[in-house]
Order: structure tokens, then C-alpha cells, then sequence
């Protein structure tokens, strides 16, 4: 599993969705979708992904 599939995974999850995630972090949808299935998050981005879902970060470095 590669990142942008966890971070999908725990929205699906959470019962939230992409649409709620990329704009509690004031990014474009098309953008964050693009990043999510590219595998291309940034360090800050995932920072404030993870402070929106509570992803405790510790445990995402133990399941990817």
C-alpha cells in the first residue's frame, strides 16, 4: 500500500470524503485527487492531511 492509498483509505473510513479533505487544506480537488492517485504528496501537505484526519503518524510509518 502506497500513501495515497492509506490517506483514501482513511477517509473512506472516516466516512468523510476528497471533496471535505481538499478543502479543509485549501487545496483544488482535481489537485489533491492527482496527488492521492500519483503518489506525490509533499511532507507540509501530508502534515496538514494528517492533522485533518488525525493520522497518528507514527503508525502510518509502521503500515506503508
Amino acid at each position: 500500500m502506497n500513501l495515497g492509498e492509506y490517506i483514501s483509505s482513511v477517509i473512506e473510513q472516516q466516512g468523510r470524503t476528497k471533496v471535505w479533505v481538499s478543502e479543509q487544506i485549501d487545496m483544488n480537488y482535481k489537485t489533491f485527487v492527482d496527488k492521492l492517485t500519483r503518489d506525490t504528496i509533499k511532507g507540509v501537505e501530508l502534515l496538514r492531511i494528517a492533522k485533518v484526519l488525525n493520522i497518528d503518524l507514527e503508525k502510518l510509518k509502521k503500515e506503508i
